[in-house]
Order: C-alpha cells, then sequence, then structure tokens
C-alpha cells in the first residue's frame, strides 16, 4: 500500500510537512497555494514511497507552483538523471514562484493550465513518486 507524499509551503510545514494520501488533499493544497504570494505560490512535494540518499534526503524533488490569477502553473520534477518541466514554448523568458521564503526562477520553462498541474500532482502522489506521464516532459532549460 502507498504512503502518498509530503508537502511543503507554508512556515507551519516545515516542521511537520502536509500529508498527501489523497486527490482531495491535493486539490486543499493547490487551492491553499492559489491564495498565497501575489507572485506565485509553490509547494515542494516528496513521495514516501521512494527510496532515500544514505543521508536520509529524498532521491527526488517534485515542485508544484500556482500563479495567484489559478488559471496556469509549473510543475518540475528532480532525480539523479535531470531537472524536467513540462515540454513546450514558454509564453514568458522567466517565470518566479515562490518556495516558503525563496524565489524559484524558471528560465523558458512552459506553465501549463491549473487543471494539469492538478493532474500531475495527483499522479505523482498515488504513483509512488514517479514522473508523470499525463505532461510532456522536457530537461529544465538553464
Amino acid at each position: 500500500m502507498l504512503k502518498g507524499a509530503e508537502a511543503v509551503f507554508a512556515k507551519e510545514h516545515s516542521g511537520a510537512p502536509l500529508l498527501l494520501a489523497s486527490g482531495e488533499a491535493v486539490d486543499r493544497m493547490i487551492d491553499a497555494l492559489m491564495g498565497g504570494h501575489p507572485h506565485g505560490e509553490m509547494a515542494k512535494v516528496t513521495s514516501l514511497d521512494r527510496e532515500t540518499f544514505p543521508s536520509g534526503e529524498p532521491d527526488h524533488e517534485f515542485l508544484v507552483g500556482v500563479d495567484p490569477d489559478g488559471k496556469v502553473g509549473i510543475v518540475c520534477f528532480a532525480d539523479a538523471e535531470a531537472s524536467f518541466v513540462p515540454k513546450g514554448v514558454a509564453a514568458r523568458k522567466e517565470v518566479t514562484y515562490m518556495l516558503l521564503t525563496y524565489p524559484r526562477d524558471f528560465l523558458e520553462s512552459p506553465e501549463i493550465p491549473i487543471d494539469l498541474v492538478r493532474r500531475a500532482t495527483k499522479e505523482f502522489v498515488h504513483s509512488g513518486g514517479l514522473r508523470p506521464t499525463c505532461i510532456e516532459w522536457q530537461e529544465e532549460p538553464y
């Protein structure tokens, strides 16, 4: 049985991450992100079903960003292979999302509709932390 994932996107989650074990929990997290920072709010989601490095750190990173207008967002999946963002042409040269108090810039990385952000995040949680297949990926441009 899958354990789900943990999300950090607010100060209170630093010591006690939010558990994401259902699609409804993912929806609540994304809804909370939509009410966040005026420049875009982001969560770091970590699967509880993947291996960790000997240090105890996760072997992956899944970032979920939501634009405050609620129409678009971004996802980013990173593992030992590379860092990936949705495939396509970016509408803006650079977008910035806030992870707690830290800005995370995406250069020439396409944002996707919020419904696809939700679907990709649910797939990540329910697949045991695999890179979602509901979107096409490309290596993150730097």
